[in-house]
């Protein structure tokens, strides 16, 4: 099982062709995806109309999907964020911290396509999927 943030989703729908794009089409293959909350509400804001909602919200359903817990989930997202910073890594967005703070509480690996994961993951221990995108 894996996770897909959404760096990864968009190289999948583009069909990049990405190390990103290649591991997630075998993840969906092997049905080995967990789908985050946050990483939902990202795709679905990012459609450009209602018709492309609606297909992502079927494409979606498919998915093995995971509940922010509000409580625990944004208070290790700030002790993440704080931890990444103390060791020089500032991480610009909540969201990348929620994500990956529910990725440490599931135990579960990142497949990502995003500078931020790639610097974040090893100040925090963070697990990185094979095809994530590495620091250039």
């Amino acid at each position: 099982m894996l996770i897909a943030d959404t760096s990864a989703w968009v190289e999948w729908l583009r069909q990049r062709e990405s190390p990103a794009d290649l591991a997630l089409d075998q993840a969906f293959a092997d049905d080995l995806l967990v789908l985050l909350e946050p990483v939902k509400a990202e795709l679905l804001m990012g459609a450009r109309d209602r018709a492309e909602v609606g297909t992502l919200r079927r494409l979606l359903e498919t998915v093995d999907f995971e509940l922010v817990y509000p409580r625990d989930d944004f208070e290790s997202a700030t002790e993440l964020f704080h931890t990444a910073r103390q060791r020089g890594v500032t991480v610009r967005g909540v969201t990348d911290c929620l994500i990956a703070a529910m990725a440490i509480r599931l135990q579960l690996p990142i497949l990502h396509h995003d500078q931020d994961f790639a610097r974040l993951a090893p100040v925090i221990d963070l697990q990185e999927a094979r095809g994530s995108l590495a620091l250039v």
